[in-house]
């Protein structure tokens, strides 16, 4: 008699991976609703709420501090591994991250305009930002150096590196931290530039009838590397939320454990300050359309 041959175990590979591949997918359209609304409503949430929440931290973390009852831990040491290797290049985390999702995003929203003078004056707002942090944390070291005093009576007016290194004890004199300034200021830039994100789902659908110019470059490189950008986008959409959530963590922790309150508080203060002032005031105004002056993420 022929041998039968069972067709139940004859799947084909491609069969295998389309099935895969479709199960991947219906997995993914189910988690990311609740993903992006959580991240929208809670990691992104209105800039308000982030301000409210940053000070709320800080002055619960101070007073915790103040009455000596905050939980020992691992955070108390400024070698823990997040310090050393997170926020103390904090800056550069933010950068690298932001210098990529700003032009890629921009690109993909497909409209017909000058790419290269919108994205320099969207990744202009980058610099000023950089600017801003490089003087600002430069300058509350200054005003520690100034106000502070090294105990030695024949060293009291050296410089606290000076001091140090004599190995005499420096006595800190106004320490405003540079952590709250960097961590707080991050996190309100984060929340404006992921903006662009928000802006491009909206006009996704838009934005893929809009005809492009056939000699602009970057339109026709938009065109044939759309979905790989897609990706990319979300895997920095990610990144970032991760980098956000992470940066209140360490603000607590710097809250916890480090300076006083006045000096926490007023670091805090002053990155709201230079958010609102630039995001809210510079970026928003309509009276030049020089290249020099940045568009604001939410126009």
């Amino acid at each position: 008699m022929p041998n039968r041959q069972s067709h139940t175990n004859n799947a084909k590979p491609s069969d295998v991976s389309s099935s895969s591949s479709t199960l991947l997918c219906e997995i993914y359209n189910t988690i990311r609703p609740p993903v992006d609304y959580f991240s929208r409503c809670i990691i992104f949430g209105p800039v308000i709420f982030k301000i409210i929440l940053a000070f709320i931290i800080i002055i619960v973390g101070s007073i915790l501090k103040t009455l000596g009852v905050q939980p020992s831990s691992y955070f108390s040491s400024k070698n823990n591994i997040f310090n050393v290797y997170f926020v103390k290049f904090g800056w550069g985390w933010m950068l690298s991250l932001l210098m990529l999702f700003v032009p890629l995003t921009l690109i993909t929203l497909k409209k017909n305009f000058n790419y290269y003078e919108i994205i320099t004056r969207h990744l202009v707002r980058l610099l000023i930002a950089t600017v801003v942090w490089y003087i600002i944390t430069n300058l509350f070291v200054y005003i520690e150096s100034y106000t502070g005093i090294c105990n030695h009576n024949k060293m009291k007016r050296v410089s606290r590196r000076a001091c140090k290194k004599a190995d005499h004890e420096w006595e800190e004199g106004f320490d405003l931290s540079g952590h709250i300034f960097l961590l707080l200021y991050s996190i309100l830039i984060m929340n404006e530039e992921i903006r662009l994100y928000d802006k491009r789902t909206e006009k996704v659908d838009e934005a893929k009838k809009v005809e492009q110019n056939v000699g602009d470059t970057l339109s026709n490189i938009a065109n044939q590397y759309s979905t790989l950008f897609d990706i990319i986008i979300r895997v920095l959409y990610v990144l970032i939320a991760a980098l956000t959530i992470l940066w209140e963590f360490m603000l607590l922790s710097t809250a916890l454990y480090f300076h006083k309150t006045p000096d926490k508080f007023m670091a805090g203060v002053i990155a709201v300050f230079f958010w609102f002032i630039t995001y809210r005031v510079w970026y928003t105004s309509n009276r030049s359309s020089s290249i020099l002056r940045p568009l604001s993420p939410r126009n």
